[in-house]
């Protein structure tokens, strides 16, 4: 069972260079809209993923979604790797 220090590191290995985290929660239904559709559709409950939110686009400012790495709590495999559709 991977825990919450585990798919942050997993996330930032994945993101590569200029990583920087946001905030992390257990699903991603929550989050937004569009995740929440992303959850339902693909059956992901809280207790199935972790969503690890961090930049989308490293050392640009720039008004913009997070991006949402999604990360099974069983394998440690990255599910899901796009935007997290919380812009604004």
């Amino acid at each position: 069972m991977i825990n919450e220090a585990e798919a942050i590191k997993i996330a930032e290995k994945h993101h590569g260079p200029g990583f920087h985290f946001f905030s992390i929660t257990h699903g991603a239904a929550d989050i937004s809209v569009s995740l929440a559709y992303v959850a339902n559709a693909r059956k992901w409950h809280p207790d199935d993923v972790w969503c690890v939110l961090c930049s989308a686009h490293p050392g640009k400012m720039m008004l913009c979604s997070s991006r949402a790495i999604i990360i099974s709590k069983d394998t440690g495999e990255i599910v899901f790797d796009g935007d997290a559709g919380d812009e604004g």
